[in-house]
């Protein structure tokens, strides 16, 4: 601003509306300052919860290795997982089986609307040009007389 803007008198309506829109100015500065700080602190956050939660799964690894102290425990907890797997891969199998069989059905059942709706499409043309033979016929008559076709 010059020093002829600021001595030029201004009304309580022009104040008011500059006031709105350096309020409406501010807001939105402020609000994409709390977005950067939100942004700012959730990473900060996941980073400190990555961090404990690796000092903790260590701390919790550690102590169970410490009462698997026998080669006999570890080879009982190997074969216990090996089961365990096998009944969880087992049943993640039967899952995924269960979830294709469902997609397969799916897919089936919106083929077939799809399939009708282009039947009832077509049927529309069709009904469109069924009397186009007949007219034609009796246009060629019309045009070339009995005898040619």
């Amino acid at each position: 601003m010059d020093a002829l803007d600021m001595m030029t008198p201004v009304t309580r309506g022009e104040l008011r509306a500059e006031l709105a829109h350096f309020e409406q100015k501010f807001e939105q500065k402020l609000e994409q300052k709390l977005d950067q700080l939100e942004q700012r602190l959730e990473q900060k956050l996941e980073q400190k919860l990555e961090q404990k939660l690796e000092q903790k799964l260590e701390q919790k690894l550690e102590q169970k290795l410490a009462h698997l102290a026998t080669k006999a425990e570890l080879a009982n907890l190997a074969t216990k997982v090996e089961v365990e797997l096998e009944l969880w891969g087992g049943a993640l199998l039967a899952r995924i089986n269960e979830m294709a069989a469902a997609h397969s059905a799916d897919l089936a059942r919106h083929t077939k609307a799809i399939q009708e709706s282009f039947a009832a499409q077509f049927k529309v043309l069709d009904e469109k040009y069924e009397s186009l033979p007949g007219r034609v016929t009796r246009l060629e008559r019309t045009v070339f007389g009995r005898k040619q076709r």
